[in-house]
């Protein structure tokens, strides 16, 4: 079954409430087939990791690498500080 990012992004929005993503960085390498871009994500926790809905502030960093074919992305990878967000939310 083929990755479905429209629901992913609906899946995530319902759990962090008014989300944002503030981009810090973007660079290429120098084919340009490979684009890094490091950002913030915040937003209000509605559940996040399955947590109770508080409407605490939630805030964490990550990097997105996209693969770049034919002037198209092609591959995306993303990794992003979720466990420190858990922490955070958690009281752990």
């Amino acid at each position: 079954m083929p990755f479905r990012w429209a629901r992913r992004i609906s899946d995530f929005q319902n759990v962090l409430t008014n989300a944002r993503n503030d981009i810090l960085e973007v660079f290429a390498n120098a084919t340009g087939d490979r684009v890094v871009a490091r950002w913030m994500c915040s937003g209000l926790n509605n559940g996040m990791f399955g947590l109770p809905a508080d409407g605490r502030p939630v805030r964490f960093s990550g990097i997105a690498i996209w693969r770049v074919e034919s002037g198209r992305l092609a591959e995306c990878w993303i990794e992003r500080a979720g466990l420190e967000a858990f922490k955070d939310l958690a009281g752990a």
